[in-house]
């Protein structure tokens, strides 16, 4: 199955998208610059209407981005009823932790068949829920769900400097719903032509699983290189962590049903690769730290990487899978072994491969069904990950 955005987009008329950015951090801000140099009538909603405000009057996010100017005309308001209304395309992009709460709060002024992506790039702590899981949940039915990521640092894209993204999205291959199909095509290019103005160039696959798993697990394996930096193993023991880090996002794909092919595009090994080579990353930073025998003082300071560690490990017993790096991050973090010992373990561990070890590859159907008992969701993703096992 081909998975480049020109397979679901070319021949079909653009839609213009009226966005919705749910989340004014620094990669909110920076989707939001991207989409309204675009020429697209774009909305920020934060929280704090002290934020908003600066914005919206000023051209300035004081809080996240204060030293970049943004672009004429871009709107923010703390009332999520604003932001929302006529919004035919909606980014998530808060914190994983939020965004349950934060979708409750949006559900009510969702237009129906509005595109509806997760931006934030983690797992549900208490339910190891993949975030399009989380949105499934908590919004009303006709909601097109699916997840966007990449390598992007916020300040790169807000300075228009060049970025590619990818998107995941279920309903452009919709089965039996030809309106929703075209619909979701006819949207994504407007999308698509709208960041590629802003110098992003936008992937699109019907994978929205494959997408989350690279999004998710790149934070701990950048975790695990900046161990590797601090406690000087060298550019070797760097490269055999990415080698790692790659077969645990595989295995996990395969486990809830993805397609791996989907981790060789922006949304895998390219924001990988950027965020585990990066002393800008945060979760590099933290490796760093945890690497020198310093530990962060509070949640609130733990990277994202590091939260999906432990979130992940849900689903690791859900699924019978033993994820090498993730093991390795959460070792350290509960201070059982330090940063050179467990890397130590690490790299003296063999590459797990799937089907050499007899460890499960579940066909999406299988997968779907392990989730939806363990934990009581409603189906999501199902049209996605039953073709998969086709």
């Amino acid at each position: 199955m081909q998975n480049s955005a020109s397979s679901f987009i070319v021949g079909n008329p653009t839609l213009a998208p009226v966005v919705a950015v749910i989340g004014a951090g620094a990669w909110g801000t920076a989707l939001a610059c991207a989409l309204r140099r675009g020429g697209l009538e774009v909305r920020l909603w934060a929280r704090r209407p002290d934020l908003t405000h600066a914005i919206a009057t000023q051209a300035r996010n004081p809080r996240h981005l204060p030293d970049l100017e943004l672009p004429a005309g871009l709107k923010a308001s703390s009332q999520m009823a604003e932001v929302l209304d006529g919004a035919n395309a909606v980014f998530m992009v808060v914190p994983s932790a939020a965004l349950r709460e934060v979708a409750r709060a949006a559900a009510p002024w969702l237009q129906r068949r509005a595109v509806v992506l997760a931006a934030c790039k983690g797992i549900e702590r208490d339910s190891g829920a993949l975030m399009t899981q989380v949105l499934q949940q908590e919004l009303r039915p006709g909601a097109l769900i699916g997840a966007i990521g990449g390598p992007s640092f916020a300040h790169e894209v807000v300075r228009g400097q060049p970025a590619a993204l990818t998107v995941g999205l279920p309903a452009l291959r919709q089965r039996g719903a030809v309106d929703v199909q075209s619909h979701a095509q006819r949207l994504m290019g407007g999308l698509r032509t709208a960041f590629a103005a802003g110098q992003v160039q936008l992937d699109v696959t019907d994978d929205a699983i494959g997408v989350q798993v690279g999004g998710a697990l790149k934070n701990m394996i950048a975790i695990a290189c900046g161990m590797a930096m601090s406690c000087e193993q060298g550019e070797n023991a760097r490269a055999a962590i990415l080698t790692r880090g790659l077969q645990d996002m595989r295995r996990l794909t395969l486990a809830l049903g993805g397609r791996p092919e989907t981790l060789l595009s922006s949304a895998g090994a390219g924001d990988l690769f950027l965020t585990a080579s990066s002393t800008q990353s945060r979760n590099t930073r933290l490796g760093m730290q945890l690497g020198r025998g310093e530990f962060p003082g509070g949640e609130g300071e733990l990277a994202e990487g590091a939260i999906s560690s432990q979130s992940v490990q849900i689903l690791e017993r859900r699924l019978g899978l033993h994820l090498q790096v993730a093991a390795v991050v959460r070792d350290v973090l509960g201070r059982r072994q330090t940063a050179e010992e467990a890397l130590r373990r690490l790299l003296t561990q063999p590459v797990q491969q799937d089907d050499a070890l007899g460890l499960p590859v579940a066909s999406g159907a299988h997968a779907h069904r392990l989730l939806r008992d363990a934990q009581g969701l409603r189906p999501t993703l199902s049209r996605a990950q039953s073709r998969q096992s086709q």
